[in-house]
């Protein structure tokens, strides 16, 4: 499976959602500073998801094409970076801004990127610091001439936390009706909008978790892990 549908930081962070599978790993990090300008809370509202050509606009980012120094650029050290790894492996390259205003909801963004193996190894020896995350997880933190090295490096997905719950009638008047459902009628369901590549994890008794990818990654990144990871008899058309 992908590594960053793997993560098991976003597993540890939706404790008890046995078939969740994001892209994402949380921490408990503090914006250092504040002063990052902002898009508009209109650009920033997650049902704002505005088709590009190949590909899609959200949170003042578009997929494919944003970067880490795009990220950078919109919240500068809001964006925390760090490499999370088991012990021995080499982990993922993952960006968090904790208090983010996504039209108006605030809640947590994560970013995911991809890099390969021997750059993550590299990052982990050369790290600032490291830190213990729980279990045999790791963090190591980026040295400030590793973040502006690793600029050019492309965000694979993005994922929004809202602080609130969104129920489902709210969920439905912002994005419509699903193309598909994922485990209907159970306490955790997974909306899919393929064409936008959106997924959202609908939880009944927990918050909700907003995935965006490129459309063109969305039956790899999103929809077949979600579809291993549930009974094959748990899906049907939405």
């Amino acid at each position: 499976m992908n590594r960053l549908l793997k993560s098991p930081f976003m597993i540890a962070l939706l404790a008890g959602v046995a078939i969740i599978v994001l892209a994402f790993l949380p921490a408990a990090w503090q914006a250092l500073r504040g002063g990052a300008a902002a898009p508009s809370p209109a650009v920033d509202a997650p049902w704002n998801l505005q088709p590009r050509a190949g590909g899609v606009a959200v949170f003042g980012l578009e997929l494919p094409g944003a970067t880490l120094a795009d990220a950078e650029r919109r919240w500068g050290e809001e964006l925390q970076l760090a490499v999370l790894a088991e012990t021995g492996q080499p982990g993922a390259l993952e960006g968090y801004v904790e208090r983010f205003d996504s039209g108006g909801i605030g809640g947590k963004l994560l970013l995911a990127t991809e890099l390969d193996a021997a750059t993550l190894q590299r990052l982990q020896r050369d790290t600032a610091a490291r830190e213990p995350a729980g279990g045999t997880l790791w963090r190591y933190a980026l040295r400030a001439v590793d973040r502006r090295a690793l600029g050019a490096t492309p965000l694979a997905g993005l994922t929004f936390i809202p602080a609130v719950n969104l129920d489902p009638a709210t969920l439905r008047e912002r994005f419509g009706e699903p193309e598909e459902v994922i485990a209907p009628g159970g306490r955790l369901e997974h909306w899919l909008y393929p064409a936008r590549g959106l997924a959202i994890a609908v939880d009944s008794q927990g918050r909700e978790v907003l995935q965006v990818v490129a459309p063109a990654e969305f039956e790899r990144r999103l929809r077949a892990p979600l579809k291993a990871a549930a009974s094959p008899a748990a899906s049907s058309p939405g």
